[in-house]
């Protein structure tokens, strides 16, 4: 475990807004800062990030913490090495930083698989030079696939007899069991990928992780590939081919080429373009656009140009928009042809002038949607101008806005004026619903069941105590001196008790992002909603400032609510499986609270 004072000097010296930013693309809004949350499908900024407090805060789906938090669930990294990670954006170094208890904990189980991939790889790059690879070798030359380009790219060749394979990892000491969970061998004992030309798969550490198989002569049996298996190391949609090849030029350029295929991005390659990856299938996962978004840099579309890769242009051109990843699109120009096939036909220069022919999504939307207009009734136009909205969202009043009413209503052959009313009317549709209340120990019932109103008090009324104890001595005080305040362990008592816990050793002005990390620290894992109700309360608009008298107030108000949910959660129990003669002194009893309850208000 870090020690404290590191782990303290790490949040002193970040900036969780520089941390964010370095992941996110981070608007300034007031006092604080927002982005899009990447921890849900996010259409509008709803993360709030406090420069002030040094936390952050996801008002729909509830995320929150500190900086080495964010970077924890953003890399899905133990907490130790967020915090290493941390201090590497920051610029903060400390020997303690180095020492072998932030290395990275290997899994065994895993780190076994991927010895068993890795020699697998030697067996089949091996395997492509013997005489039983000659033609495959042949194949590949006539691609174009020469040496270099084999050896960059991980290209093999697996053997047709599919125990020789087996047999080879089985002599490197691997068992029947490992080479079976890596994904190379079948139940029967068999390469999955015999008699196939193969290309190794990396996961974004150049680890070899799986493979993707391809037949090279006619007649062979199965389909034109056989793709490794899910299983413990291998995940489709968290890779992208070539990614780990991709990463130091992107970089340097500033752009990757997002692909369809394998042959299309060693196409780029072979016309001098090295920062290019593809998704191993037409749609982005989640894990392929974090992985995108790591790198910093334009995506530039490069998908094939017939129908169903402009489909898929126009899907991951909007899963790209709601990351806040910025991209263009190749413009094919109506030429289906793939960069491979481009690049074999007319040569480099071509395919290079075309990877740099690029439109922004609005143009292709707009072009690629204009050309179904024409056979559209009324109602499909009405959608097809929805389609458009999101860019008009974008744009702020003024000549570029009017521009792109105007081409808009071309397109689809509505008036500019509908379709600016339009926009109108549409312009919340996409808000996201306010989610449900709700507080560890406690899940608020559905609206208008007796008791809601009461227990919705009484949670607000605990997260105004909290919230005087995150800012005022005297509140702290207080509840130490009233332990029961809190009936039954709910979220508030944790935080109050962390709170306290703190405080011993850190006296005076609370730092709130501190205090979510010590609770991550203590807690762990369980501590998750704890920390996510702390950066809830930390950031309450709607608590009124702290006055003289407020606390003994609150004393009373929860102790009151409290009997009274008890009160109405025993009548309840005893209506569903008392006696008669309970239930109707039950009955009698719940009526007669409701009275008074009248009168008050009356």
């Amino acid at each position: 475990m870090a020690d404290n004072d590191l782990f303290e000097a790490v949040l002193k010296h970040a900036d969780i807004v520089q941390v964010v930013s370095s992941y996110v693309p981070v608007t300034k809004k007031g006092r604080s800062h927002v982005c899009i949350c990447p921890f849900h499908d996010d259409k509008h900024p709803s993360m709030n990030i406090s420069q002030e407090k040094q936390i952050f805060k996801c008002f729909v789906c509830g995320e929150g913490g500190n900086a080495i938090s964010f970077v924890q669930k953003m890399e899905k990294i133990p907490y130790r090495e967020a915090l290493a990670k941390v201090a590497e954006i920051s610029g903060y170094d400390d020997p303690r930083l180095h020492e072998n208890a932030y290395v990275p904990v290997r899994d065994e189980s895993k780190e076994r698989l991927y010895r068993v991939l890795g020699d697998t790889q030697n067996y089949y790059r091996y395997s492509l030079s013997i005489p039983e690879g000659e033609k495959a070798r042949g194949y590949l030359e006539n691609r174009g696939l020469d040496r270099d380009i084999q050896q960059r790219f991980g290209i093999g060749f697996a053997p047709s007899d599919g125990q020789k394979t087996v047999a080879y990892l089985q002599a490197k000491k691997h068992s029947l069991k490992a080479i079976e969970d890596s994904g190379v061998g079948l139940p029967s004992g068999k390469d999955r990928y015999a008699g196939r030309i193969t290309f190794a798969l990396y996961n974004p550490n150049g680890q070899v992780n799986g493979f993707s198989a391809r037949i090279y002569e006619e007649g062979q049996e199965g389909g034109k590939y056989v793709n490794s298996p899910e299983g413990p190391i291998f995940h489709k949609g968290e890779n992208l081919y070539n990614y780990h090849n991709a990463v130091p030029a992107a970089r340097i350029e500033g752009a990757v080429y997002l692909c369809e295929g394998f042959m299309d991005v060693i196409a780029l390659y072979k016309a001098g373009i090295k920062a290019a990856v593809a998704a191993m299938g037409t749609a982005l996962t989640k894990g392929q656009i974090e992985l995108l978004r790591k790198l910093k840099c334009e995506i530039r579309l490069c998908l094939d140009g017939d129908m169903p890769g402009q489909e898929a242009t126009i899907k991951n051109g909007a899963a790209l928009t709601k990351a806040g990843i910025p991209y263009s699109i190749v413009d094919y120009q109506g030429d289906n042809r793939d960069p491979d096939e481009i690049l074999t036909q007319e040569g480099a220069d071509a395919l290079v002038k075309r990877l740099n022919t690029r439109i922004t999504p609005f143009d292709f939307a707009l072009k690629f949607y204009s050309a179904k207009a024409d056979s559209l009734d009324v109602n499909e136009r009405k959608h097809l101008a929805e389609r458009f909205l999101p860019y008009l969202r974008e744009t702020p009043a003024g000549l570029q806005y009017e521009d792109l009413l105007n081409r808009i209503a071309d397109a689809t052959g509505f008036h500019k004026e509908a379709i600016r009313e339009l926009a109108k009317a549409k312009a919340n549709e996409d808000s996201v619903d306010e989610q449900p209340v709700f507080v560890q120990g406690r899940i608020l019932p559905p609206k208008n069941t007796e008791g809601d109103k009461d227990l919705k008090r009484l949670v607000f009324a605990e997260k105004m105590f909290v919230h005087y104890m995150l800012t005022n001595e005297e509140a702290r005080t207080y509840y130490k001196e009233h332990a029961l305040l809190f009936k039954g362990k709910t979220v508030h008592e944790e935080i109050a008790n962390y709170l306290l816990e703190y405080e011993t050793t850190h006296p005076g002005d609370i730092d709130i992002g501190q205090l979510s990390g010590h609770i991550a620290e203590i807690g762990g894992e369980e501590s998750q909603d704890t920390i996510k109700e702390l950066t809830s309360i930390a950031l309450e608009e709607d608590i009124p400032p702290y006055q003289q008298g407020c606390l003994e107030k609150l004393d009373t108000e929860i102790h009151q609510l409290n009997d009274r949910l008890t009160a109405v959660s025993s009548a309840k129990s005893i209506m569903a499986s008392g006696t008669s003669s309970e239930k109707a002194k039950a009955n009698k009893e719940f009526v007669e609270r409701l009275r008074q309850k009248q009168k008050k208000r009356g």
